[in-house]
Parts: C-alpha cells; structure tokens; sequence
C-alpha cells in the first residue's frame, strides 16, 4: 500500500513539475509577446506624435509666409520687400529671408543676390506652389549647414505672379522636433520623401548620416526584399504600417512609418520610426532572471508551504473543535460539546437541568452586552464547580445552561440547586448588577439516548415557575397535563375562534380625577368559548405571546375599536378616547406602525378616538422603541407607557421616549397609606407633570386611594372603585350624545 503511494505521489510531482515547465515557458513566450506589442504600439504613437509636431510647425510657418505674400502684393520695390521680411525673419527664428523676382533674381536679407532661376524653390513659386526642400546645404554661404527651404509665391493686384519669397529654415529646428524616441535612445526617428531622401533624422543612427531610409535595408541579397517591396509598395499607395523585420545582418528590428500630410503645401514625405529587436532580449535578460529566480523561490515556497499546510491543518482541526464544542463566552462547553459528551457517560441516569436567568435582558440593556457577558461567564463558573465527578454541564444559548446531575434521589438535587441558587444571587451585588435569580427545571430520564428529548422536557418544566418569586425549580412530573391539554386545544381552535368573532372587545372606564367624569376607556379582550362561558385573558394571553398568535390579536382587538369608534360617531355618541393594548411582540415587526395607520384610515377614525398603550417591559427589551414611539406619534397616536413600576422602571426613559400618558401600575397605587410609597408617588407623578405628560392611575379600588390621588393632582383613575371592565353595549349606554 505504501509502495502504490509513493508511486502516486511520484507521479503526481511529475505531472506538477511538468504543469509548472510549461506554465513557465508559456508565461515567457506571453511576456515576449507583450513586449513586442508594447514596443511597435510605442513606436506607432511615437510616430503620431512626431507627425503632428512637424505639421503643425510647418503650417504655422507657411501661414506666416503666406500672410507676408500678401503684404508684399501690393509692393513695387523689392529693396522695401526685403525690409519687411527681415521683421519676420528676426520674429519667426527664419535663417535668413529673400525674395526672388520673375528674372529667378534672388535679394536675401544678409546681403545676398544670387541667380536661382534654376531651383526648385523659384519654380515652384512662379508655377503658383508653395514648396519645401529636404535637408539641403547651404549654398549661399561657407557653413555648409543642413537647411530646409520654403517657398510661396507673391501676387499683384490682378492676381498674377510676380515674384517669390523664400525663408531659409534651420534643420536643426526640425530635428529637435522629433523628441521622443524609445528604449533608451537606441533607436531612431526619420522624416523622408517618395526618393528616401532625409528630411529630418533623430536618434542612435543619426550620427551614420543614413543616405536613404532603407540603411537597414540596402543590400539587395538580403533576406529582407519582401519587407522592402512592401514598403515601396506601401509609400506608392500612401499608407503605413508597423511590424518587426529583418536586416541585412540576420537581426531583427521593429519600424512603424506612417504618410505625413500636410494642407499647406503639396508634400510626399513619411515618418519612420525603428528600434533594434536585440532592445528587447535586454528587456528581457532581467525578466528572464526575474522568472529563474522566482522558479527557485516557488521551489522553496512549495516545501516550506507544505510543511504550514501540516501545522496549519492541525491547528485549523483544534479551531474547529473549539467552534464546534467550545462556548466563546464561557470557555466551557457549548450545546454540542455538552452532548459530544454525553455520549462517553454510557447512558448513565439521572437529572437534566434546565437553567436560565429571569429577566437576563435587563442586564444587557441597562448594564451592557460586556457586563452581560461577564454575569454568564460567572453563573458559569458556579455551575461548573457544583458539578463533580462524571456530571457535565454547558451554556446552550443566551442566558440558558444545561446540567446533568448523577442523583438518584430529588432531595439531594434540591439541595445542591437551591445551594447554586444562593451562590448566583451573590453575584448580584458581587458585580454591580439587578438582582439574579435563576429559574430551574429538571427531568429525570434513566437514558441519555435522546439528549434533546430530554432537555425540551426539562424547558417544559421550568414553565411552571417561569416568572414567580415564591419558587424558581419544577420537577417534569409536576406539570399538569391537563393545562398542557388544554393550551394546545386553545392554540388550534385560535383561528377559528378569531373568525368567529369569538373574542370580544369589553371596555374599562376612565375618569377624571377631579371631576369624575367619563374622559375615556381601555379596551379589554375576553373570549367567549362555545358554550358561552368566558376564558380569561390570563389563560390566553401569555399562551399567544409563546406562540405568536399575539399579533393577530392585537390587530383584531384595534381593528374592532376601530370599528366600533367609527358606528357611535354615525349613531350621534360624542367621541372619547379609547386605548388599546399592543403587545411588545407585535413591535418587533419594523411595519407595525403602517399596518395600524392604515386601519384607522380604514375606519376613517380620528387620531383623537384611539390611543395606543405600550408596556414597561417593551421599553426595555426593544431597543428601537423610542424610534417607533416617535413613528406612531408623527402618525397621529397618542401613547400610553402602561404598567408603569411593576418592573424595572427607568425614570430616564420619561425623557428619551415621547409619552403622552404613564399609567401607574396597582403596585403602585397600594402604596397609598406607606409613608415612603406616598412620597414615591408624589414624586413620579411631579416628575411627570414636569415633562409634560398626563398620568392614569390604575387598579384603584378604595375612596382614599381615590383622595390621596386628587391630592397629588393625578389626571385620570381607572379602577374598581369606579367601575369594572363593561360590556360594549354596557359602556354605551355611559356615553353622551352629541347636541
């Protein structure tokens, strides 16, 4: 087996190393290709540039000749004729000037006169053309220096031709033109006509003095006569091209040329641009070592990559077991480690415990989602050292932790949870944060097997106490089977229930608290079953915030209010304000605020006719409440905060979220007649009057009650002492008719 590896491996480094030779030799003949176009694509914008430099100086120069020809038509003497031009000649940077009458008799302003009938430049001029020469030496002096001549005729009044004007032109003026030239100076540029005479050269080869554009290609054995003919061809056509070609002695070149035109005058000249190939295999001699180098380091990099690829492979293996086992805040075990290690305990029996903090949101909305962190690392660490032997435990999620217990007996398990209890309540004042309590359920199983079997009926347990103080553990066993029953009855027939119009909408009074007065209601929902009797909203109502049937009841309670508002106005009955309960799990829907706009629009209800009550605990759980609070506002709800000090009341919230109204809370109302309660009272209800917001007291049930609160100057007081919860048709008949 080991030997049918290593051929494997053999062979599989043979094919790599044969992949990688020819993925170099590719790479290198792709570079020398890139090369190759980047040298002629520099050539034929060296020649473009070339070409519009050199036109656009010889335009500007027989524009200027041009405009002194026509000064000059009206001129009899040539003597002032050449005066003239020796401004221009002094303005322009012109050699020298000279005008040449119809006799080919030439007057330049230096001083000569000279015979030149015979050139072409007076030919030209006297035929009516302006006319250039090519790189021609001066013959009207010693200096022998390369000029270029340009010619235009001179016109009378009729339109005749009546002489010549000329203007000697430095060729090195020319040459300085052509600027650019690439690798490194090791190439040359050229101006030529139809006969591959030099015009203008710049470059390398300059200092040769080339006598003809084909100095690389002047021999006719050599292997270039096709590259020649096509030139010819070419030039006689009067088109360009670029490409790479061969010269006499068996080496390459790259050459672009291009036809320079030029309005002006009647020229057939071209711009040629060539640089030696062996330009490029330098380019490439540090590419090449480049490529070799980085062979070697490749090699390198392949061992050294292979020996990280181990280390890094086990270290990725013990990174994934901590993401898959490992709890990030904790450090212990996660859900799944926790049942990883379950399965080496052998199905041994016991007790599975369901853990969690109530009220745990509170900490991190008020404390911080760090501080949050380190309570559970903490109850963590409780947990973990009360476990012993072969018991395990771990964080599930958020603030739940599972636990196993090897007990035989519920004693012992009461024990040791109530002794975890008092050690997590101490972490309280031990960490600066609202009072811990846990709450516990446990399940006795003789199996493991099902794990999540096991830990749901432990969560199911743990329901029992969700929420009271006197006790905070349930046994599975002490479930009552029959509610379970009979919340599941429920939960099916909620539907048709709602179809049905089942739930009905009942109404508790409002009063004035001064003047007693009816100034409003808070709508109710009681359901009546099949056989008419009424299930109360507190065997409902937190069944459907479980299960999220809630939020249909929420909107089916505001649409019948709705409803109901919009009939008393058409029956004549003087609208009051009605609110009406929304749940904070219909607020975690980001279009609640919409969806209730546009029933009451439905309705054609008057924001005055419906308030909206939010709770104390939404505050705090939904961390975009005030932004809602301020969307039903800016729609045209006025808000109740109700249930104001059954929890943990923020009094800095009075101020972050807009309320209209803060209902006091019957804990708080039963305060009256303590000394320390009445003064809680005074306050809030001074502090709210400060910031501008009315306040109800609820759940107000005795007549001192009643006085106390008048004398606070409490707004409105809704209780039992004034009336209970009414039926619609009951509260009707409490409303005033319109006059």
């Amino acid at each position: 087996m080991k030997q049918k590896n290593g051929i494997l491996l053999t062979a599989v480094i043979i094919l790599v190393s044969f992949v990688f030779i020819i993925t170099v030799a590719t790479v290198f003949n792709n570079i020398r290709n890139n090369l190759s176009s980047e040298v002629i694509s520099s050539l034929e914008e060296e020649v473009e540039q070339n070409i519009s430099l050199i036109r656009s100086e010889i335009e500007d120069k027989f524009v200027v000749l041009n405009s002194l020809a026509k000064e000059l038509s009206s001129d009899e003497n040539e003597e002032d004729a050449v005066d003239k031009m020796r401004v221009f000649e002094e303005v322009y940077n012109f050699r020298r000037m000279g005008y040449v009458n119809l006799d080919g008799i030439a007057k330049t302003t230096d001083g000569y006169e000279e015979d030149l009938s015979l050139t072409a430049i007076v030919e030209e001029g006297l035929a009516g053309k302006s006319y250039i020469t090519t790189a021609i030496e001066d013959v009207l002096d010693d200096s022998h220096e390369k000029i270029n001549v340009m010619s235009v005729p001179v016109y009378d009044s009729a339109h005749n031709v009546k002489g010549v004007i000329f203007a000697e032109y430095d060729s090195k003026l020319f040459h300085d033109l052509i600027f650019s030239h690439s690798m490194q100076r090791e190439g040359f540029s050229y101006v030529v006509n139809m006969n591959g005479d030099i015009i203008t050269s710049y470059g390398s080869d300059t200092s040769k003095d080339l006598p003809s554009i084909f100095s690389y290609t002047d021999n006719p054995e050599a292997s270039d006569n096709g590259l020649r003919r096509e030139v010819l061809s070419n030039m006689e056509a009067g088109i360009g091209d670029s490409g790479i070609g061969p010269n006499s002695e068996d080496t390459y070149f790259f050459y672009c040329y291009k036809p320079l035109k030029i309005e002006s005058v009647d020229v057939q000249w071209y711009v040629f641009s060539v640089e030696p190939r062996d330009v490029l295999t330098r380019r490439m001699k540090p590419i090449m070592n480049d490529i070799q180098y980085l062979v070697i380091i490749i090699v390198g990099l392949f061992i050294v990559a292979n020996l990280i690829y181990i280390y890094y492979n086990l270290k990725r293996r013990r990174e994934l077991y901590q993401l898959a086992y490992v709890d990030p805040v904790t450090g212990g075990d996660n859900f799944a480690g926790f049942k990883q290690k379950v399965k080496e305990l052998d199905n041994k029996s016991g007790y599975i415990v369901s853990v969690d903090l109530s009220e745990f949101k509170l900490i991190n909305s008020v404390c911080g989602v760090e501080k949050g962190d380190e309570v559970l690392s903490e109850v963590w660490k409780i947990i973990k050292e009360n476990c012993c032997g072969e018991e395990i435990c771990a964080r599930v999620n958020a603030d739940r932790f599972i636990v196993f217990f090897a007990e035989n007996k519920k004693e012992a398990v009461v024990l040791r949870l109530e002794h975890i209890t008092r050690q997590i309540q101490t972490l309280s004042e031990n960490l600066n944060v609202p009072r811990l309590f846990p709450v516990m359920g446990i399940y006795h199983t003789d199996s493991l097997e099902n794990i999540d079997r096991c830990y749901g009926d432990a969560l199911r347990a743990k329901s029992i106490v969700k929420g009271r103080r006197d006790k905070n553990y349930a046994f599975y066993d002490e479930l009552d089977h029959d509610a379970i029953a009979m919340n599941q009855k429920l939960e099916e027939s909620f539907d048709k229930a709602l179809q049905n119009n089942c739930f009905e909408v009942w109404y508790q009074p409002k009063f004035d608290a001064h003047t007693e007065e009816l100034v409003g209601a808070e709508a109710l929902v009681r359901w009546r079953d099949e056989d008419g009797s009424l299930i109360p909203p507190g065997r409902f109502i937190p069944l459907f915030e479980k299960n999220g049937n809630i939020i249909k009841l929420d909107e089916y309670v505001f649409r019948e209010v709705c409803r109901q508002q919009k009939q008393w106005e058409r029956q004549g009955i003087k609208c009051i304000p009605v609110s009406v309960n929304i749940s904070r799990f219909s607020l975690y829907y980001s279009n609640v605020v919409d969806k209730y706009k546009r029933i009451m629009q439905h309705y054609e209800v008057e924001p005055d006719c419906i308030e909206l009550e939010i709770t104390e605990s939404a505050t705090i759980e939904n961390t975009e409440i005030a932004k809602l609070i301020g969307q039903f506002r800016d729609a045209g709800f006025k808000i109740l905060l109700d249930d104001f000090g059954s929890g943990y009341s923020s009094l800095s919230t009075l101020n972050q979220m807009h309320f209209d109204t803060i209902k006091l809370d019957k804990s708080l109302v039963d305060f009256i007649g303590n000394d320390s309660g009445e003064k809680l009272l005074e306050f809030i209800i001074g502090l709210a009057h400060g910031l501008g917001i009315k306040i109800t007291a609820e759940g107000v049930e005795e007549e001192k009650q009643v006085e106390f609160l008048k004398q606070l100057d409490c707004d409105d007081i809704q209780g039992y002492y004034f009336s209970k919860p009414l039926m619609c048709k009951a509260f009707e008949s409490k409303l005033e008719r319109r006059d």
